[in-house]
């Protein structure tokens, strides 16, 4: 039986043996086939994900076999069909294709569609059309639970029995039902068709051979009050009651040379690796705030070097930050940056294969050797880091503001001790996601900790401001090393922090300030 490790390969190989033929494809209106060989013979496939991303308009590619899951993702206008069965997130994130199975669907079909349609003959799993916003999704069979979770337009055509919380959490779009239906849940309406409704509907799948009878229903959202609880448990403190110390060492005269460099790895020792200047991350909405065309003065020699990461238009040394909404725009970003970085926390709980599929997907799109990332809140890091390994990703940060309320402070032994047990001999490097403006203090600190960098939002979004800001913190920096006679940041060890009160003392497990150990606690078995 193959391993991911195989199954991975395998999927990246048809991917870059058929990706590139689609242009010359599509000027023949020629149909690319996997599963057969070139005499026609079957050789169907097993288990390969995250196949065939972002085919545009105009292609047509057939495959035969039993295939994974994030296949034919982020489609924009060509068609795909599968015969056979197919995983989960078939079709995600369809911005104008076609794709239709002749066997089951696995869970998440049609996620975040856009537009295009998605055609199933033999039912699907749970969440098919979650988040969909526009488009078509036709399935005949049965259907799982939450069909419809919290699509906000499109249509769903179903032929056949739907599980419970059918349409839970929509805000528009209708679901179609020609089969039996639970009672809806809350804020949702189940109605007969209307005539006119039926008539387009049955126009719509004339194209499938098939009609609606009348007795089929729509769920749709009503005009009930929903209620939106949300929570803003967030970290108590910050880390000023972390002091620094130096370890014997002389202090540094002014202007001494300080070396203040980090590095995002490739993905292997021969690809490039992305340098940051200085160990920071600085994250703005949109990289076109950071255009310098007007720069006629030279002073922005800050931000032109220093890479940030974006949610949209990012410049070719930045990083893309990929979430629920922005992974919409992958075809477009993801070529031009330099890496990505993908927000699990804002994405559906993911089995290793599915992360499996979305990252063959992503890597297909982007350039190859560029560095991939993912961000998780800090009280799920043990399993982060295990994760970060086993997919071979090249960081893995940790949001500390993750709604657990864990205080900077603590978070530092959490991800010291993870950092040991599950990335020690390992080629992934750590970070941490700050929900403060961070300073050259916290910077510093960080990276005593086991941090080799650190994300964080400018204080302001004016670019003057923003090279301002990049110029002091990067002075700051050095001014800082040199008080504690260090001349490369690389230098910085744990045993330069001192918890500047008890309570700090207490959860970090830090020297406190003239005890100079730690609590006895942190002694005991």
């Amino acid at each position: 039986m193959a391993g991911a490790e195989d199954v991975v390969e395998r999927s990246m190989s048809i991917n870059a043996k058929f990706l590139p033929r689609l242009k010359a494809a599509v000027e023949q209106n020629a149909l690319l086939r996997i599963g057969w060989t070139g005499s026609g013979e079957e050789v169907p496939k097993n288990g390969e994900v995250g196949l065939c991303p972002g085919i545009p308009e105009g292609a047509r590619i057939k495959a035969l076999g039993k295939l994974g899951s994030w296949t034919s993702p982020f489609g924009a206008g060509g068609r795909f069909n599968v015969e056979g069965e197919v995983g989960s997130f078939f079709g995600a994130y369809n911005n104008g294709s076609t794709v239709t199975c002749t066997g089951f669907i696995g869970r998440c079909g049609g996620f975040m569609m856009q537009e295009g349609t998605l055609v199933g003959s033999e039912g699907a799993d749970t969440n098919l059309g979650m988040f969909m916003s526009e488009g078509t999704i036709y399935v005949q069979g049965q259907v799982g639970a939450r069909l419809g979770n919290g699509m906000t337009g499109g249509l769903i055509i179903i032929q056949g029995d739907v599980e419970e919380d059918a349409g839970i959490a929509m805000k528009g779009g209708r679901i179609i039902i020609e089969g039996r239906c639970p009672t809806p849940p809350l804020g949702i309406s189940l109605r007969p068709l209307k005539a006119k409704e039926l008539k387009e509907i049955n126009s719509i799948l004339s194209d499938y051979d098939t009609v609606l009878s009348d007795d089929a229903l729509c769920l749709e959202p009503n005009d009930e009050i929903g209620l939106e609880v949300q929570s803003n448990h967030v970290s108590s403190g910050d880390l000023s009651t972390i002091g620094l110390v130096p370890m014997g060492e002389h202090t540094l005269i002014e202007n001494h040379p300080v070396d203040t460099v980090a590095f995002i790895p490739g993905t292997d020792d021969e690809a490039p690796a992305i340098m940051l200047p200085i160990p920071i991350l600085p994250r703005i909405p949109d990289g076109n705030l950071l255009s310098t065309e007007d720069n006629s003065s030279g002073r922005l020699t800050r931000i032109q070097s220093q890479p940030f990461l974006v949610f949209e238009n990012p410049r070719p040394i930045d990083i893309v930050q990929l979430n629920l909404q922005s992974l919409c725009n992958l075809i477009a970003t993801a070529p031009v940056a330099s890496g990505v970085c993908i927000d699990m926390d804002s994405l559906p709980s993911m089995n290793p294969e599915e992360i499996d599929g979305l990252l063959v997907a992503i890597r297909t799109l982007m350039t190859s050797e560029s560095p991939i990332m993912t961000l998780q809140g800090i009280s799920r890091i043990q399993s982060h880091h295990q994760s970060s390994v086993y997919h071979e990703v090249q960081a893995a940060i940790s949001r500390i503001e993750d709604g657990s309320g864990t205080p900077e402070a603590a978070t530092l032994p959490i991800m010291g001790r993870s950092k040991k047990n599950e990335l020690d001999k390992t080629p992934v490097i750590t970070a941490l996601e700050f929900g403060f403006t961070s300073d050259a203090h916290d910077v510093v600190v960080a990276r005593c900790a086991g941090a080799d960098f650190v994300i964080t939002e400018p204080p302001m979004l004016e670019i003057d401001d923003i090279e301002y800001w990049l110029q002091g913190l990067t002075i700051d920096l050095q001014n800082t090393l040199r008080n504690l006679g260090l001349d490369s940041i690389d230098i910085l060890q744990r045993s330069h922090l001192r918890a500047l009160d008890h309570d700090t003392a207490s959860v970090s497990g830090l020297r406190m300030s003239g005890y100079e150990r730690p609590l006895p606690h942190w002694f005991a078995r």
